[in-house]
């Protein structure tokens, strides 16, 4: 039993380390795309927050990246030029298993919303479960579970006012 757990373990961390190079997260504009690798996203600044996971209804600790230093990264207008028709801009959050999710830009900006909204790397010290690696969006504050998207793969500002 220990040799299979042992194994196992091994053949996990061997998969997880072949994917070191690859990109873990493409951040995506209409004027640029970011592509950063596990190790790449490990190298910014993390922040810690305490959240309850809606899902479990269970609290955690959770480390990562807050979501509006990575849309900075494709110069996501915030802060001060977060108005007028940039206020139609939503970000749609992908992941490895298909599953979409999408969010107002103004959700993630600090004169907008209190709130940090967290794509974290890891719970209570360690590294994301299986069912939600590499990364996992936390939404604090959400009612539904649904925005807590787990084995996120690309974020992209999109402008849904600007089809009409």
């Amino acid at each position: 039993m220990k040799r299979s757990i042992l194994a196992l373990s091994l053949a996990f961390a061997t998969a997880a380390a072949g994917f070191a190079g690859e990109p873990a997260l493409k951040i995506i504009s209409a004027g640029a795309t970011v592509a950063l690798t596990a190790d790449d996203l490990k190298a910014l600044p993390h922040v810690e927050l305490t959240a309850t996971d809606p899902h479990e209804k269970k609290e955690h600790l959770y480390s990562g990246v807050p979501v509006r230093d990575l849309l900075a990264k494709v110069g996501a207008p915030l802060g001060e030029k977060l108005r007028g028709k940039a206020l139609q801009m939503a970000v749609l959050v992908r992941s490895r298993d298909g599953y979409t999710t999408l969010f107002a830009l103004a959700e993630f900006d600090d004169a907008f919303s209190s709130r940090t909204v967290l794509l974290a790397d890891s719970e209570d010290g360690k590294p994301l479960a299986a069912n939600s690696a590499l990364l996992r969006l936390i939404a604090p504050g959400d009612k539904r579970a649904a925005r807590w998207a787990r084995m996120v793969t690309s974020m992209e500002i999109v402008s849904p006012g600007a089809a009409h």
